[in-house]
């Protein structure tokens, strides 16, 4: 993971007050990039951090899928600097990045998991049960899961590093054509095919 220890990310939990607007309405600014090979992506954030990173293309309608998940916040659509560093490290561009805060709404159990995707190295993967296993909770393995499936910051934090004990790839949010371009991407003097995915379930 040498070329992503160059990059600090950093995680500050949302709390429910700012979620909900208690005190002061949630604003969340976002714009849409496009990545080649990988396609467009969705990424917004508050005046914290980024907070959301989805797969841009209109089958997903992300825009309405932000208005979801953030239903008390105010959009507006904007680029914004922050929004070009999460660019960046999508396309894997850590040398672009130096550090990048993530503001995030979720339990402390999910926090808890996110924080340990950020340890993953890029080119390699690691299964929901050694997550459970490093934070404690070695029966969590299907809670894991959940939290890997509810992941707000698509390849920033790297939830399509993490397959099955098994082998098999298992499950993604965003569609497992999407995991398996991220994975071949970050692959590692894999041989490539034109028009043909090269990772394998052997991959680790």
């Amino acid at each position: 993971m040498e070329a992503m220890n160059q990059c600090a990310v950093t995680i500050e939990p949302m709390t429910k007050a700012e979620f909900l607007g208690k005190e002061k309405r949630l604003t969340i600014t976002y714009s849409i990039f496009t990545i080649v090979s990988l396609g467009k992506f969705l990424v917004a954030s508050t005046s914290k951090g980024v907070c959301f990173l989805m797969p841009g293309e209109k089958r997903w309608n992300p825009v309405e899928e932000l208005k979801r998940r953030f239903p008390k916040a105010r959009l507006r659509c904007q680029k914004l600097s922050i929004h070009r560093k999460a660019a960046y490290l999508v396309c894997q561009r850590y040398d672009k990045v130096e550090k990048i805060a993530l503001h995030l709404y979720g339990t402390s159990f999910q926090i808890a998991v996110w924080k340990d995707l950020l340890t993953i190295p890029a080119g390699k993967v690691t299964t929901y049960l050694d997550i459970a296993k490093r934070i404690g909770n070695p029966r969590g393995a299907r809670a894991v899961g959940g939290a890997v499936g509810s992941n707000p910051v698509l390849s920033i934090i790297p939830c399509h590093r993490v397959i099955c004990s098994s082998g098999k790839l298992g499950g993604f949010h965003w569609g497992i054509d999407k995991k398996i371009k991220l994975l071949n991407k970050e692959a590692r003097g894999s041989k490539k095919r034109e028009g043909a995915y090269n990772w394998e379930p052997t991959f680790f």
